[in-house]
């Protein structure tokens, strides 16, 4: 309970409101208290004043019986009041109580000291005293006031003759007038008030909780309890909210603020049911992957056995050769027959016996930056090696080679690689029946002399969404097990180790052309070759 923001508030509150209240009753009951003293102070100056006024004929015609009666009756008009007539020694001349005639007053009392030091030219206001005692009879307070009676030419000139002309003060008008009323009704005012106070307290401070409890501690609570059902997770909650103040603004924060958490959530889970159909599909392409990697690995490992083969081949066909022809001269020209089969043997194994030589290129290992090569002659190579095959036999290939081609650094045997890939996926698109266009030429593009080889095939082209992604190891887009996905991009390393670049142009039914650019660097002492 210490702790709660409504108990702070509260006694807070509370605090601000007694302390209000404390300056209200001093500024309402001590204040209003003391000002009513001071009327009553100066209403009893002036009754003392007329008291003194209707003496005054009296005592110049010495009429001390008459005196006394006025006091007497005046004491009995005026309850609880009591007037003396004090002469100038001290001496009590007349009193509403008989019981004080003849009597002295102290010669150190009060009223003795204010008498010996007022001046004669002091006005009746000035020279009013009052003070207060406690009358230990009545437990009361008596309001205790006196003023001078001036000695006046008429006072000397009196009948009695009792003071002398250079007299200033003849005596002294005492009056005490009980407080004791005005005291009970103080504190039954300021009883009143107390009580009042403290049901005004109460009942503030009861109003205060209410709206407290209605306008903060409650929508605090919903809040609190919102969030609470936010962190479990239900972010689709929302609180109720009718009132337009500044607890209410915060109580539709948190209602925008789950929506937002709670289309949040919707497009979390949508990003993470889309992530994992996207990681399921990886998944797939992984071991897609992985089958193509391995079969790569086949194809690698068939292709250093193929090179080891061809090897050893090489020498049989070479004995093959020689013999063929030693036969033929051992044979009759007459014998036309089997000179032209013999003949046949020769270039056959002549024929094998190339083909063996260019798959042999392919293993050598000798840096690119030392070896040299003529762009149409590779292209001759890789269409002689493709040229038997059944997937050509249906194909057109028509060449147009620029015969002044310069020689070229760079290793042959890998750009015939290039360019047997390039002829195998045209030959595949066009579905083993078409025609390929192969085009040669030099150009300058920024002061840089380069060669530009086009392959252009008619087949189906390839779609737009493609262009940018073929390239990729991996990548294919032909059926499962007719291809790996790495022939352009090992020819696009190849390419650019060579410090050239490879593109395609393509539109779909329309074909599809791949580029090569190489830089020409000539080779010392070389002339352009006419190949």
């Amino acid at each position: 309970m210490k702790s709660t923001v409504n108990l702070k508030i509260l006694v807070s509150l509370s605090a601000l409101l007694l302390v209000g209240a404390l300056i209200f009753w001093y500024k309402f009951i001590f204040r209003t208290n003391e000002e009513i003293v001071a009327k009553t102070t100066e209403e009893a100056v002036y009754t003392i004043e007329i008291i003194r006024n209707s003496l005054r004929y009296n005592m110049l015609l010495n009429h001390g019986e008459v005196i006394q009666n006025i006091l007497e009756n005046t004491s009995s008009t005026i309850p609880h009041t009591a007037i003396r007539v004090i002469d100038h020694k001290g001496n009590i001349k007349f009193s509403s109580d008989k019981n004080d005639l003849g009597k002295s007053i102290p010669s150190n009392s009060m009223i003795c000291k204010e008498c010996h030091v007022i001046d004669s030219k002091v006005t009746l206001k000035d020279t009013g005293r009052n003070f207060y005692f406690t009358d230990k009879k009545n437990h009361g307070r008596v309001l205790k006031s006196f003023i001078p009676v001036k000695n006046e030419p008429s006072c000397s000139s009196a009948a009695c003759h009792v003071h002398a002309p250079g007299s200033t003060i003849n005596g002294i008008i005492e009056a005490e007038f009980s407080m004791s009323q005005l005291d009970k009704k103080f504190r039954d005012k300021t009883l009143d008030v107390m009580i009042l106070g403290v049901v005004f307290l109460a009942l503030i401070a009861v109003t205060l909780y209410l709206l407290l409890l209605k306008f903060v501690i409650k929508p605090v609570v919903l809040i609190s309890e919102g969030i609470k059902m936010v962190t479990r997770g239900y972010y689709g909650h929302t609180i109720d909210v009718r009132a337009k103040d500044e607890i209410s603004a915060l109580g539709q924060d948190y209602n925008d603020m789950t929506k937002e958490l709670k289309a949040g959530k919707n497009v979390l889970e949508e990003k993470t049911r889309a992530l994992s159909e996207i990681m399921e599909q990886k998944a797939i392409e992984i071991r897609k992957t992985q089958k193509q990697y391995m079969y790569t690995e086949k194809l690698a490992s068939l292709g250093r056995m193929a090179a080891s083969v061809a090897h050893e081949l090489n020498s049989p066909l070479t004995g093959i050769i020689v013999f063929a022809r030693l036969l033929a001269k051992r044979i009759s020209p007459d014998n036309k027959a089997d000179q032209d089969d013999l003949k046949v043997i020769v270039e056959q194994a002549e024929k094998c016996s190339n083909i063996i030589a260019v798959l042999l290129g392919y293993s050598r290992t000798i840096p690119s930056d030392d070896l040299t090569m003529y762009v149409n002659k590779a292209i001759e190579n890789a269409l002689h090696i493709l040229s038997n095959q059944a997937k050509f036999y249906n194909i057109v290939v028509e060449k147009d080679f620029d015969p002044l081609l310069p020689r070229i650094q760079g290793d042959q045997s890998q750009i015939e690689q290039v360019f047997i890939n390039l002829l195998i996926n045209a030959s595949d698109a066009m579905n083993y029946k078409g025609k390929i266009i192969i085009r040669t030429r030099t150009f300058i593009e920024d002061t840089n002399e380069l060669v530009e080889i086009e392959f252009t095939d008619s087949g189906p082209g390839i779609p737009v969404d493609y262009l940018d992604k073929i390239f990729e190891p991996f990548y294919t887009t032909k059926p499962e097990g007719k291809g790996t996905g790495l022939g352009l991009a090992v020819s696009k390393g190849i390419v650019q180790n060579s410090g050239g670049r490879i593109f395609v142009k393509s539109k779909a039914g329309e074909g599809a052309s791949f580029f090569i650019h190489l830089p020409i660097n000539k080779v010392s002492g070389e002339q352009p070759s006419h190949r």
